[in-house]
């Protein structure tokens, strides 16, 4: 036997592989772009950096130089310096006034200035100007001529940053320029030294990575602020080896750290002094965003692979609900259900199945009930001559009772008995009647008892008590006649002494009940039950239920339904009852 497998999953089983091999590949080009595209921006932003960096600071130091340049070119200037040896204990002081101003000017328009030292013809000319006051200083020139590369005086000599010892002065970068024949007879300096903290803040304001930095490399020195995780300190003499060794004026290398970890190097050189303006990061904290951008489609994937997975699931019920609920109906008809029960059928081929079952299942229900009226037409033909054969008897007996009052010559009474007999025929055909008020059945079995006490004069007596709300309830005909028949034959005349038969109705909850009660012979508990039985079976002749109290219950329960009709129990102190149950239909 084949594995049962709904639509539902069929159409899961298909979908969620398919989405999720499509989100899948889908994430992992856009990964794979995103990735490229993450380290290509961060090399772009190094580059950038670099370049601002380098255009700032050669902004500044050129302006810087330029300045420099410009003074050394004052006729002022030219005339204390082309003054013969030994001559200059004739500068005069207009020529200080000159040099101060000229310097302090520098000191106002340079905030990155630190100090200036002018010294010449072994301290005869000597002016050290730091934070715009002056004095005199001593100092030796072989210091900083032998710093020179080669004889050319005339050139502008720089020095990493580092601390001027002679001059009281700490973390500055010195700008100078020696005066004399050639370097080994120089005979002055002019020096300008630019504040550490210019460049500290130059560099530490590239924002790069959290452990990344920019540095400044030249043949005396790597020029570098930051501090860094000890695991990416790099040997900064490893460094300066490495980049003053590269030909070209820019680019890129990879180094590893004294821990090991891989580092990037992105490099440039300034073309004012050829000083290297390099970025040193972590690789691993340069490409965290393209880790970061990797975590988040991996999120974004899961979420789309069970989002999917609900929509799937929402879309499989979508389509299958309709074919659901077609088949929890055809399962009911199964069980014998033919209500199919769908008054709006979807615009679909479900729709058009939905119909065509429902107009087959309305067919079959149209032909079973045929069928049963058919039926019932045929158990109220049996029913109405099991009427038929009590009503004979009654007329038999009647007729005959009528013959002995005229042959008694009791006129009257046998009138009286013809017209009870009349009117008794009168309720009973009742124009076809099935149905009457439970008054009229009332007038019908006063009636009966009329004719039935002429018949039997004083062996019996009877009591009445109807509810006025009762008797404006309906009933069907002739269902209190054959109980008090059965009373008067097979409770009273076998009871020595008067009889009683009492009718009692009442109306509770919706509900009529009457009682025919008789304080005859009674019966047994055994044959109380077996009278029950026999009633709630429903079979004429079963049991000690007669053909008219069977035909009695049959009416009631056909007109009523199955949970209405009779119910025998023993009175007390003798006799039977009979409960009559129905609904207070008017």
């Amino acid at each position: 036997m084949p594995v049962f497998r709904s639509l539902k999953s069929t159409i899961l089983w298909l979908f969620i592989p398919i989405i999720t091999v499509f989100v899948l590949v889908t994430g992992t080009i856009s990964f794979i772009l995103a990735s490229q595209q993450l380290k290509d921006n961060a090399f772009m932003n190094l580059n950038d950096t670099i370049a601002q960096t380098k255009s700032l600071l050669s902004d500044k130091l050129t302006a810087f130089i330029a300045e420099l340049i410009g003074l050394e070119n004052s006729s002022q200037w030219v005339s204390i310096m082309n003054r013969p040896d030994g001559s200059s204990a004739s500068l005069e002081p207009e020529d200080y006034i000159f040099l101060n101003k000229a310097l302090d000017a520098y000191f106002e328009r340079y905030a990155m200035l630190d100090s200036v030292l002018f010294y010449y013809d072994e301290g005869r000319v000597s002016l050290y100007k730091r934070n715009s006051s002056g004095s005199s200083v001593n100092i030796s020139l072989d210091a900083y001529s032998s710093k020179l590369e080669d004889d050319r005086l005339s050139v502008i000599k720089w020095l990493n940053i580092h601390d001027e010892v002679e001059l009281d002065t700490q973390q500055v970068v010195s700008v100078y320029r020696m005066f004399g024949k050639n370097k080994s007879q120089t005979n002055g300096i002019f020096m300008m030294n630019i504040k550490g903290r210019f460049f500290s803040d130059l560099l530490n304001n590239a924002k790069i990575s959290t452990n990344g930095y920019l540095c400044i490399v030249s043949n005396d020195g790597v020029m570098s602020f930051k501090n860094v995780a000890a695991k990416y300190d790099l040997d900064e003499a490893d460094l300066q080896d490495e980049l003053l060794a590269r030909e070209s004026p820019s680019g890129e290398f990879s180094m590893k750290s004294n821990a090991g970890q891989p580092l990037l190097v992105v490099y440039d050189t300034l073309s004012l002094n050829k000083w290297k303006i390099a970025a040193i990061v972590p690789q691993n904290e340069l490409f965290n965003k393209v880790n970061s951008i990797g975590l988040v489609i991996v999120s974004v994937m899961l979420l789309v692979i069970i989002v999917a997975i609900a929509l799937s699931n929402v879309v499989a019920h979508m389509i299958t609900k309709p074919l659901t609920k077609l088949t929890q109906r055809v399962n009911r008809i199964e069980e014998g259900n033919l209500v199919f029960g769908i008054n709006k059928f979807p615009s679909n081929e479900i729709g058009v199945l939905s119909r065509g079952i429902q107009e087959m299942m309305r067919r079959i229900q149209h032909l079973i009930n045929e069928v049963e009226e058919v039926q019932e037409k045929k158990r109220s033909a049996e029913l109405a001559v099991l009427q038929s054969q009590i009503k004979p008897h009654f007329l038999y007996n009647t007729l005959y009772s009528i013959k002995q009052l005229c042959e008694m010559e009791e006129s009257k009474d046998a009138g009286e008995m013809v017209a009870a007999l009349s009117n008794f025929y009168r309720i009973s055909i009742n124009k076809g009647s099935e149905i009457i008020p439970i008054s009229q059945e009332m007038e019908h079995i006063k009636h009966y008892l009329c004719i039935q006490q002429m018949r039997y004069r004083d062996d019996f007596i009877y009591e009445i008590d109807i509810d006025p709300d009762v008797l404006v309830c309906n009933i069907v005909k002739l269902t209190l006649q054959p109980l008090v028949e059965n009373a008067i034959y097979h409770g009273i005349k076998q009871k020595r002494g008067q009889g009683l038969i009492r009718i009692v109705g009442r109306l509770n909850n919706h509900e009529v009940t009457l009682w025919v009660e008789d304080n005859g012979s009674g019966m047994s508990v055994e044959d109380v039950e077996a009278m029950n039985a026999a009633l709630r079976s429903g079979e004429p002749g079963s049991g000690v239920a007669g053909f008219g109290i069977q035909n009695v219950n049959k009416r009631l329960q056909l007109n009523y339904g199955k949970e209405f009709g009779l119910h025998y129990h023993n009175r007390q102190g003798g006799g039977i009852v009979v409960s009559v149950v129905i609904p207070s239909y008017e």
